[in-house]
């Protein structure tokens, strides 16, 4: 039956979805349980009330006593198991939806960079947080309460037959009339439903933008702007929303009129048959209540359909997801040395974006250990790339990359990512303490090593100035701090995390003449120990290295100390003359 309603795709989904419910089959059952004994219930209550009625009218005082008994046991019954059906349906929705989030959020963890290059923040969020429930509402609230109305069809069928078949085919004839309504609306709804979750998910990412960028909206002046997108994308999306209850309420009107029309038709035949003494009032009474039962079941059966219709738009982007959103997952090594010394080669490395210009082409190095490096060049020449593939945020094209003459592809990821450590300019740190901060990358450090860390980046001192001193805790990203601490934390923190090599992303570029003293003095001590290489425009921190690499289209032009460079290169004198190279005396 599936296979005429779905398509083979999305029986796939179906069944994916339907495994989150294997680690709760106890709880499940027990759910079921309920819900079988529930239907017992429902149809004894209208054979219960028929006798009370019958023994009112007939004055049979005794029998409609106990009548009233048993109706009240079976409301005090019905309450109980009312309540240990709702209690396990909730379990079961929210500890879907956990499963659901657990294993999303792995997976988004475990995404190549280029998805979230390619994704928002707020396409992520929406997925994970709305789509989760609608899935998880699905498996439990409609698929358990569709396991009811079979039963009620089936069991309440039998009763309604076999009060009065001519009756009970009234019933029934209706049924093709409003499955093929609900069918067809259900389609509608699910490309509509589509809509609605593309909208919802710029109207998100449009939210956090702007939250996470508030301070940047203040200082341009931009906040009317801001409120403006916020009003189009929140606009939109309630008019998209009225529009689908618009739809789904028009397919529910139309059913419900051919269940009244139906009901009407039962109410007139069976008035006629108690006229005609073919049929009891008690009887009737009975049949009043299992035929409005019985509809309501039919048609919740047929509204199952447009539901899981509009929920496959969420069961398939959180699949996709799943199965990173057609990316190759990528693949490491088992290579798991000890001892990293921190050498780092590139063989004849290329590299371009999708099927774009050539962004490196046949790049060749060699960085002993314990060197400071300095890329320079114009914006746009590779620098940032060289970063991201020794990273392994992206593969090159072609050739090969070694950290101590062994290639990173057969490298363990631990290992890769213990032994590199990145401090961008946006660098990012959480909203909890200094030592939590630090502790991330290292949860066994000493607050002994976590002071000589920071000694080294120059920013010990600030920390015991501070009222809670390493238990301070710094805001989002850092929000209490200046942009030389900040820096200066996550010189710390990568240093802390005990990694090797070292990648300064232009981490001078916007501080203080003091901040980038102190940068400086740390970059200096720690390459001691440390393979440093630095993205740099400041000439100060550029003039430091053991080795500059001007990097230009591609290719590296030329390489040399400063003052090699600055006797034997033209290009390297026309790039301390551009303007975004400080001059200032080293």
């Amino acid at each position: 039956m599936l296979d005429k309603l779905f398509k083979n795709a999305d029986i796939v989904l179906i069944k994916r979805s339907i495994n989150y419910i294997k680690p709760y089959k106890l709880k499940f059952f027990g759910a079921l349980l309920c819900v079988i004994f529930g239907v017992i219930l429902v149809i004894i209550q209208p054979l219960v009330w028929s006798s009370l009625l019958t023994n009112l009218f007939s004055k049979n005082y005794i029998i409609f006593i106990h009548a009233v008994v048993y109706t009240a046991v079976l409301f005090i019954l019905q309450t109980i198991l009312t309540f240990i059906q709702s209690y396990s349906f909730s379990y079961l929705s929210n500890s879907i939806i956990y499963d659901l989030k657990k294993d999303m959020y792995k997976k988004m963890l475990d995404l190549p960079v280029k998805a979230f290059d390619d994704m928002r923040t707020g396409e992520f969020i929406s997925r994970l947080q709305n789509d989760t429930s609608v899935v998880a509402d699905i498996l439990t609230n409609k698929f358990l309460g569709s396991i009811v109305d079979i039963l009620k069809v089936v069991f309440i069928g039998i009763a309604v037959f076999s009060i009065s078949v001519p009756l009970a085919l009234l019933v029934v004839v209706c049924f093709p009339l409003s499955y093929g309504i609900l069918n067809i609306f259900g389609k509608i709804l699910r490309n509509k439903n589509k809509e609605i979750l593309k909208i919802n998910d710029n109207y998100i990412s449009d939210i956090q933008q702007s939250i996470s960028g508030i301070r940047e909206i203040k200082s341009l002046g931009i906040v009317n702007n801001r409120f403006m997108s916020f009003v189009t994308l929140a606009g939109t999306l309630r008019n998209k929303t009225i529009n689908i209850i618009k739809i789904s309420s028009i397919g529910q009107v139309l059913s419900d009129s051919i269940s009244f029309i139906s009901q009407i038709a039962v109410m007139s035949t069976g008035g006629y048959f108690i006229f005609a003494n073919m049929l009891s009032i008690g009887s009737f009474i009975a049949f009043s209540s299992y035929s409005n039962q019985f509809s309501n079941s039919l048609l919740n059966i047929t509204n199952l359909n447009s539901n899981i219709q509009q929920s496959l738009s969420s069961l398939e982007r959180i699949f996709n997801l799943m199965d990173n959103l057609s990316y190759s997952k990528q693949k490491f090594g088992n290579i798991n040395k000890k001892d990293i010394k921190g050498m780092i080669t590139f063989e004849n490395v290329c590299f371009k974006y999708n099927d774009d210009k050539v962004v490196l082409n046949n790049i060749n190095f060699q960085i002993q250990p314990n060197k400071k490096i300095a890329l320079i060049g114009p914006s746009g020449g590779g620098k940032t790339t060289i970063f991201n593939l020794l990273l392994r945020f992206y593969e090159p094209t072609s050739g090969n990359i070694k950290i101590d003459e062994i290639k990173i592809t057969d490298l363990d990821e631990q290992l890769l990512r213990n032994n590199i450590s990145i401090v961008r300019q946006d660098l990012y740190l959480f909203d909890m303490s200094i030592k939590d901060n630090l502790l991330l990358v290292n949860p066994h450090a000493t607050i002994y090593e976590m002071q000589e860390a920071c000694k080294l980046a120059y920013i010990h001192e600030y920390i015991m100035t501070l009222p809670q001193k390493y238990d301070s805790i710094i805001g989002e990203n850092g929000s209490s701090m200046s942009s030389g601490q900040k820096q200066r934390l996550a010189i710390a923190r990568a240093l802390i995390k005990k990694s090797k090599i070292l990648l300064l992303d232009e981490i001078t570029s916007s501080l203080d003449a003091q901040s980038q003293i102190y940068i400086r003095d740390s970059i200096d001590i720690i390459s001691k120990n440390h393979t440093i290489i630095m993205i740099a425009h400041r000439l100060p921190t550029i003039a430091i290295a053991d080795e500059i690499f001007i990097v230009d289209k591609g290719n590296i032009r030329e390489k040399g100390t400063h003052s090699f460079l600055l006797k034997e290169s033209k290009l390297y004198k026309n790039l301390l003359k551009n303007e975004s190279y400080n001059l200032k005396a080293i």
